[in-house]
Parts: C-alpha cells; sequence; structure tokens
C-alpha cells in the first residue's frame, strides 16, 4: 500500500483497522487448521496486532482498540506465545539494506530504523519477547532465532 493513502485524513485508522482485520483473520484460520490436524504445530507470522501501533499517533491507537472492544493486553500478551523481533539490517547491518531488492520496500534506511525501534517497542510487555540484533550475519540471525525459548504455553498456539 503507497504511503499516498495515508495523505487522506483519518485513512491511517481506517488502514490499521483493515489490517488488524486481516492479520487477525489468517491467525485464526491457520489455527484452526493447526488445531484440526491434531498434531503439535508452530505458527510464525511475519508480523502480529501491535505492529499497527508503530504507524499511528498513540491517542489514535487508543480510540482503535476502544472501538473494537478489545486492549494492548489481550492482542499483544494474550494473542501470542512468543515474539519473535528480527533488527532490520538498516539498523547495525546497513550495508544490507536496500531498496532494489525488494519493489516492496519503500521506506530509506533511516525510516526503516524508525519504524522498526517503534515496532519492536510495541511488543515490550510481552513475557516472551525476543529481540535478534544484527551481530551475526543472516544466517546466525536465524540460527539464534532458533535456538530461542519461547517458552511453554499451555494451548500450544500462536
Amino acid at each position: 500500500m503507497s504511503f499516498d493513502f495515508f495523505t487522506t485524513d483519518g485513512m491511517d485508522v481506517i488502514v490499521q483497522h483493515t489490517v488488524m482485520d486481516t492479520q487477525m483473520c489468517l491467525e485464526d484460520g491457520v489455527e484452526r487448521i493447526l488445531r484440526a490436524r491434531g498434531r503439535p504445530a508452530v505458527m510464525m507470522c511475519d508480523r502480529g496486532t501491535m505492529d499497527g501501533s508503530a504507524y499511528m499517533e498513540r491517542s489514535k491507537w487508543e480510540q482503535l482498540l476502544k472501538d473494537r472492544g478489545t486492549d494492548e493486553t489481550e492482542i499483544r500478551d494474550n494473542r501470542y506465545n512468543a515474539v519473535f523481533h528480527m533488527v532490520s539490517a538498516a539498523d547495525g547491518a546497513e550495508s544490507h539494506y536496500t531498496l532494489e531488492n525488494n519493489q516492496a520496500r519503500t521506506e530509506d534506511a533511516d525510516t526503516a530504523r524508525i519504524m522498526d525501534r517503534k515496532t519492536q517497542k510495541a511488543w515490550v510487555g510481552h513475557s516472551h519477547l525476543h529481540v535478534f540484533d544484527n551481530s551475526t550475519d543472516f544466517e546466525g540471525k536465524m540460527e539464534r532465532l532458533s535456538k530461542s525459548d519461547a517458552g511453554p504455553r499451555a494451548d500450544g498456539m500462536k
């Protein structure tokens, strides 16, 4: 979605409602499918419900949650077993951050760094937040991710 959409007054709220609807629908649908299999499973999501808060003013985010009849504890802590935040290459691995290999990416490195930090901050408070910086190459980052302990959860999902 082009950032031009956000020049229309109130569009940030409409977009974030729609993104959250889509995110939750996909997560819930995949969870139903995995549970129906009757075997242990792990669902990994590229984004989560709290990410939208990084793209809005705090007061608008709080109103969005109120309008939806929910709160941050519900959509952050109760919805996900663990949160794995992989810091953008724009923050610590700048030579690997480029717009040339990803047509969907529109943020320059400075903007990407700012948004990455806002997104990471949105998840602070989750009891199993794991942050993976760029102190190693990407393969090392993925290895650290695979060895991290997400912590047990009774229902085993998300």
